[in-house]
């Protein structure tokens, strides 16, 4: 057979693009559907569904959304004309308006704006709110060891069962023995006594030291709103300091004209009749502080909840327990005012007196005004150069 005089070669390349195709489109609705629930996040927050369960439930929420509507062509007849008006439009003008129904006072008779019901889980949700959050100012402290989750395999052992078992080191005690015994380096006859597994310890690292005070107005003045709120808040800001720092404490106070150190389940439930002094609170932080939480070893961050209804002369008193927390160095004092419209004496007080960045003031009026809350008080941008 005689050999080809030409040997022709061709070079091709198969386009998979369209075999990815729906992969992609999947991936492009999945992220249109995540921005459609982060523009409902603010209501998502103060929801009771969720700041009443379990953070660590798989109880799933059910998160109404506009529906999406995908792309596609359109048949019909072509009409005449294109655009509105008679020309003397000018940008930013009304030339029309869609009729909606019911407009005129009756029952309308034309189909609404179709929205459907998502499932999410309660994780999901604290992500994408936890995902804008960070400690502010936080700073190297006197470093405690904690231990990981991560696992460090750092020693050989005998043992009997082949859980976890060092293959290489096995065969080598196997081949030792043989040569001992026979005379001959060689792998075979392999017993238990040859097995050498590796064991491992949770690793201890140096993490960042921080504790939360939280501390709640319980008095007479607090309605069911603030108390909502508090706890609103609250939930959040714990389950964040949990996700995303383990080694964080949390001490809560509560307080009417008098403080307490209190659990968690008081701290949500517990409520008083008495009149207000938020002194109380501010100086029951700075005992506790300086018997448990030295500022060279911790980052401190106060976080007071109240109504601002303070006995007036009561304010001078918690400008200057404030002004002295500052003074030892907490990382962030954060004042949050709930459903009182207008600024309290407190809060008026509090930012005519104290000139510290570190000084938060915050003002919530509603429940949809949590999230711009939280992101002012956990705002990972205000860094200690």
């Amino acid at each position: 057979m005689e050999t080809p005089k030409n040997w022709y070669t061709s070079v091709s390349r198969q386009d998979w693009s369209f075999d990815r195709r729906g992969a992609q489109d999947e991936a492009r609705h999945n992220e249109k559907v995540k921005e459609s629930i982060k523009d409902n996040l603010e209501n998502l927050v103060s929801d009771g569904t969720i700041i009443t369960a379990d953070p660590h439930s798989k109880k799933t929420i059910k998160v109404p959304m506009r529906s999406l509507e995908l792309p596609r062509f359109r048949y019909g007849q072509p009409q005449e004309g294109v655009g509105s008006g008679d020309g003397s439009e000018k940008p930013g003008d009304v030339v029309g308006k869609k009729p909606q129904p019911g407009e005129d006072g009756e029952a309308g008779d034309q189909p609404g704006e179709e929205y459907y019901e998502t499932e999410l889980s309660i994780e999901e949700i604290q992500a994408m709110v936890f995902a804008d959050l960070g400690l502010p100012r936080i700073k190297p402290k006197g470093a405690q060891e904690i231990e990981s989750d991560r696992a460090v395999f750092n020693d050989v052992r005998k043992n009997r069962s082949a859980n976890n078992l060092d293959l290489a080191r096995t065969v080598m005690q196997n081949m030792m023995r043989n040569a001992i015994e026979t005379g001959k380096a060689e792998i075979g006859n392999i017993s238990p006594e040859d097995f050498r597994v590796r064991t491992w310890e949770n690793e201890r690292q140096p993490e960042n030291s921080a504790v939360v005070i939280a501390m709640a107005d319980i008095s007479g003045s607090m309605g069911e709103f603030e108390k909502y709120i508090t706890r609103a808040f609250c939930w959040w800001t714990v389950g964040f300091l949990r996700s995303k720092y383990p080694n964080v404490d949390i001490v809560f106070i509560t307080h009417d004209t008098e403080a307490s150190e209190s659990t968690e389940e008081q701290f949500f439930k517990r409520g008083m009749g008495g009149g207000t002094k938020c002194s109380s609170a501010n100086q029951l932080a700075l005992d506790i502080i300086d018997e448990r939480y030295p500022p060279d070893r911790y980052n401190i961050y106060p976080l007071h909840f109240s109504d601002g209804d303070n006995f007036s002369n009561d304010n001078e008193k918690c400008v200057d327990l404030v002004q002295g927390l500052l003074d030892r160095d907490v990382s962030q004092y954060a004042y949050v005012q709930i459903g009182l419209h207008g600024r309290s004496q407190l809060l008026n007080d509090y930012e005519s007196k104290i000139h510290d960045p570190r000084f938060k003031g915050i003002v919530i009026n509603e429940k949809q005004e949590v999230l711009s809350a939280l992101k002012k008080v956990f705002n990972p941008k205000e860094q200690i150069d």
